[in-house]
């Protein structure tokens, strides 16, 4: 006695069904909920993370703490000190001039775009982190226009069209924001550079990408020199 053949979905009925988003597991939220924390500035380089703390704030297990920090611990966001246990981590002289030496590649990638055509920048996109950046300059809430200039940096980066080159940059942002958290005065840094923003958009705008380029050029030059300075300064700068 044969059994009978069970029916099998066709190809085409299979490609008909739709694509699932992943959904992070509580390790990767946890992680996302600290990576969100440095990047806006909340948690300081030096910080003690107590794991059964953070735990009970963010409402998971001990175990899935851990897994976070050695996510961020990979992504140079953390760190183990004696006698602390996981603390935010503090840059390097080092540290910066790498993340500016990737910044300016991906910064400029977007630039050259451009100018080919592979890239298209929406100037609506420049105008919501440079109008948070002057709300925050207005409010005297430098944390504030720290992250405003990051995100306006990171929108320029979007231009590409590339999800990893966002991601890729936003892990650099963080990392940088750690190196802003090293300056003795917040505003004496933030505040030129926000108005340099609104030049390299304006440049930007008018399809003046070789006095964008220069622009956004110094721009870094400057903004690397201050940052490694301060890291330098700051307790176990180096």
């Amino acid at each position: 006695m044969t059994r009978p053949s069970r029916a099998r979905p066709a190809e085409t009925e299979l490609a008909g069904l739709p694509a699932l988003t992943p959904v992070p597991t509580a390790a990767e939220r946890a992680a996302e909920a600290i990576r969100e924390h440095i990047f806006a500035g909340r948690f300081r380089p030096g910080t003690a993370l107590p794991e059964t703390s953070l735990a009970r704030a963010l409402g998971v297990s001990r175990n899935t703490v851990r897994e976070a920090y050695r996510t961020l611990v990979n992504e140079h966001l953390l760190s183990y000190a004696a006698h602390k246990g996981v603390v935010v981590r503090r840059l390097t002289t080092a540290d910066v001039r790498e993340i500016y030496g990737l910044r300016r590649m991906l910064e400029f990638a977007t630039l050259d775009g451009l100018r080919t055509g592979t890239c298209a920048l929406e100037p609506a996109t420049l105008a919501g982190p440079l109008a948070a950046g002057d709300r925050a300059a207005a409010g005297d809430d430098w944390l504030a226009a720290g992250t405003a200039n990051l995100r306006f940096h990171a929108a320029i980066v979007a231009a590409q069209g590339s999800t990893r080159a966002d991601d890729f940059f936003r892990r650099l942002m963080t990392e940088l924001r750690l190196g802003f958290l090293a300056l003795v005065d917040p505003r004496a840094f933030h505040e030129p550079y926000l108005r340099r923003n609104h030049d390299i958009a304006d440049r930007l705008r008018a399809g003046d990408l070789d006095r964008a380029r220069a622009t956004l050029d110094s721009y870094l030059a400057d903004s690397m020199r201050q940052v490694v300075a301060a890291v330098a300064d700051a307790p176990d700068g180096r």
